[in-house]
């Protein structure tokens, strides 16, 4: 009963919106290697269309970024994902430096922004753009989980390392 309770209250002063979601690959290659992967949500909500991506990216040092993009047909102040245990403004330690759009990269841990991604196409996530909050339902598509693993794979793969 307890439980039920909690879970009442939560969602009665935690709406989430209802609203259409797509998810698709990001995959931007150099040379034919991956430089950029990441996953890319649309959220179609009562007209409104936003864009959302986040993406890691290997730099020419060898460091890897992690970058966040939400592009919106109304004002942007606040964005973030939620997974399980992870946040995204908390792996991305950088400010909203743009007028016109939310965007924010930095480089960060390795570990975190994996297990981030790992907890993104397996167990969905929780995005807040300004005050509306949407769910993403885990496992994502296979096709989009797929390609963001094999980019990556790609991507850290220590051949194209020894070609640099």
């Amino acid at each position: 009963m307890k439980r039920f309770l909690f879970c009442l209250i939560l969602f009665i002063f935690s709406p989430i919106i209802s609203a259409e979601i797509k998810l698709s690959s990001v995959i931007i290659l150099e040379s034919n290697v991956p430089k950029e992967c990441g996953i890319k949500i649309d959220i179609i909500d009562e007209s409104i269309l936003s864009s959302i991506k986040v993406t890691i990216k290997k730099n020419k040092k060898n460091n890897t970024s992690t970058y966040f993009l939400v592009n919106s047909d109304e004002k942007v102040s606040r964005a973030n994902i939620f997974t399980d245990s992870q946040i995204l403004s908390k792996i991305i330690q950088s400010k909203n430096s743009n007028k016109d759009y939310f965007e924010i990269e930095s480089i960060t841990n390795q570990n975190l922004t994996t297990q981030f991604f790992q907890e993104l196409i397996i167990s969905g996530a929780q995005i807040k753009v300004n005050e509306k909050k949407y769910q993403i339902s885990g496992p994502i598509d296979s096709k989009v989980r797929l390609e963001y693993l094999f980019c990556t794979g790609e991507m850290f793969l220590p051949n194209y390392e020894q070609n640099k």
